[in-house]
């Protein structure tokens, strides 16, 4: 699986616009296709998906949190989620503090994905285990692949579920 540098904008707000316009146009479109194959996955939407839902969730959390996430939008913090047990301690392996909204969890590294000393989020939440999801802030460089990100600073910003 290739490693690369994900960079993320989000921004939660009020906005107004109005205009007008016209115009016309046409077009058509073709295409085919074959393929043949075999495998075995599962379907639990996109990253896309989740990362439209974070505005949904942060438009529900105190002022304060909205406040420290707008902010960090701003700066194109990169966000991601996390999934804890009950009690609010990692789920899927790791030990760290328990995560409340503006807890930091740090590791010293190396930065490995899927390696210990390596905090880790995903855009795909349903696919990890544990019973609360939170949304983070992943500071600094992050590494990830289609499922999971990784990085050494990662900050709780609010819980979804």
């Amino acid at each position: 699986m290739p490693t690369h540098i994900l960079k993320l904008n989000y921004g939660i707000g009020d906005g107004f616009a109005d205009g007008y316009g016209s115009g016309n146009g046409s077009g058509f479109a073709d295409g085919y296709g074959d393929g043949d194959g075999d495998g075995s996955g599962y379907g639990y939407g996109s990253g896309s998906y989740w990362l439209s839902c974070m505005s949904y969730f942060a438009a529900k959390w105190p002022e304060s949190a909205q406040s420290r996430y707008r902010e960090l939008a701003a700066k194109q913090t990169k966000f991601a989620y996390w999934r804890s047990n009950a009690d609010g301690r990692p789920a899927n392996g790791g030990s760290g503090v328990i995560a409340e909204p503006g807890a930091i969890h740090k590791e010293r590294g190396p930065l490995n994905l899927c390696h210990r000393g390596t905090l880790h989020a995903t855009l795909l939440p349903i696919k990890w285990q544990g019973d609360r999801w939170w949304i983070v802030a992943l500071h600094g460089e992050v590494v990830g692949d289609d499922e999971k990100f990784g990085c050494l600073e990662r900050e709780i910003i609010g819980e979804c579920l």
